[in-house]
């Protein structure tokens, strides 16, 4: 069964991401992915899909971050009918329309739909311009500039204050501090 999916509070409350063309040569399901919080849908076929297919109930609740399907039975025709789906939350301040065309049983072959997001240029990250970006870049993406900073300062704290003690305490003690501060950001760099 052919399967159109609608997904719900993807980019905020109430939101609806459905899309803009849908085919099928038989019966199908709607398939309403809820992102976030609790929600009413009404769904709604215009004329003339609605010659063709029939939606048993208008009205569904779909719980927070959940999925329901919703089937859709048609008729067998000869030729093509293109009608739309209306998709509507909110009590009627949001809606999406997806134009939907029945043909004749055995026409349509299955294809992969391609979200229109893929379709767009990529940006990259750029180039670290600062030092201390390019340390931060250096440390790792997970460690911020301000902690790479403060655990540089303090590496070379304990490396100057290893290099003029007279003590082998205070000299062990400062490679200590060293080597924590070290693993210190190299556990940050990996979470």
């Amino acid at each position: 069964m052919a399967r159109l999916s609608v997904d719900l509070n993807r980019d905020g409350l109430h939101q609806i991401a459905a899309p803009a063309e849908f085919e099928t040569d038989g019966p199908f399901e709607i398939r309403l992915r809820n992102h976030g919080e609790a929600i009413h849908v009404h769904l709604n076929l215009d004329e003339e899909l609605a010659a063709v297919a029939s939606l048993g109930e208008s009205n569904h609740y779909v719980a927070p971050y959940s999925r329901r399907s919703i089937e859709i039975e048609t008729r067998g025709i000869d030729t093509p009918v293109t009608g739309r789906l209306k998709t509507v939350t909110s009590y009627g301040a949001e809606s999406a329309y997806t134009t939907v065309t029945v043909s004749p049983p055995g026409t349509v072959t299955e294809r992969v739909t391609v979200d229109e997001e893929l379709a767009k240029p990529q940006r990259s990250e750029p180039e670290p311009s600062t030092p201390r970006e390019r340390l931060a870049a250096a440390v790792g993406g997970g460690v911020s500039p301000r902690v790479a900073a403060v655990g540089t300062l303090a590496v070379c704290a304990g490396l100057a204050v290893a290099a003029l003690a007279e003590n082998s305490a205070v000299f062990l003690g400062s490679l200590t501090v060293i080597a924590a501060v070290v693993a210190a950001l190299a556990i940050t760099r990996r979470s």
